[in-house]
């Protein structure tokens, strides 16, 4: 059986995290939580494994989502990233997929919709990392 895959949440607000992260263990993740955009930058820092997906909010004190999204891409980390927000407009959405975002949720959503996503994407990620490896048999 394989482990259940991990991911990394970052949401400032204390309840809506702890629904959030409830809602995703209960989906079969195990998750990692943060506070802020700092500590969630601390917690790719420390190197205590890859995780699966990241889920962050775009708007928090010290470091925004974008600027992870961003930090990332410069140091060539890859995983699927979904970003939330209460402030979606066009601009941002487009802005988020140019620099790699795999989602970008409004606020208010569906917690059960936000598993579906990352479970999707993690699924997504992982055939094809196996085609990968498939492919560099030959």
């Amino acid at each position: 059986m394989e482990p259940a895959a991990r991911v990394l949440l970052a949401e400032d607000d204390t309840d809506l995290r702890a629904l959030l992260a409830a809602e995703l263990r209960r989906g079969g993740l195990d998750v990692v939580e943060c506070a802020n955009g700092l500590e969630l930058v601390e917690m790719l820092d420390r190197g205590d494994g890859d995780y699966d997906a990241l889920v962050t909010d775009i708007r928090m004190p010290g470091v925004t989502g974008m600027e992870v999204l961003e930090g990332l891409n410069v140091f060539g980390k890859r995983c699927p990233v979904v970003l939330i927000t209460a402030f979606g407009d066009e601009e941002t959405h487009a802005t988020a997929k140019r620099m790699g975002a795999a989602v970008v949720l409004d606020k208010p959503f569906d917690a059960r919709d936000l598993v579906g996503e990352v479970v999707r994407l993690i699924d997504r990620r992982r055939r094809w990392s196996e085609a990968w490896k498939r492919s560099g048999e030959h």
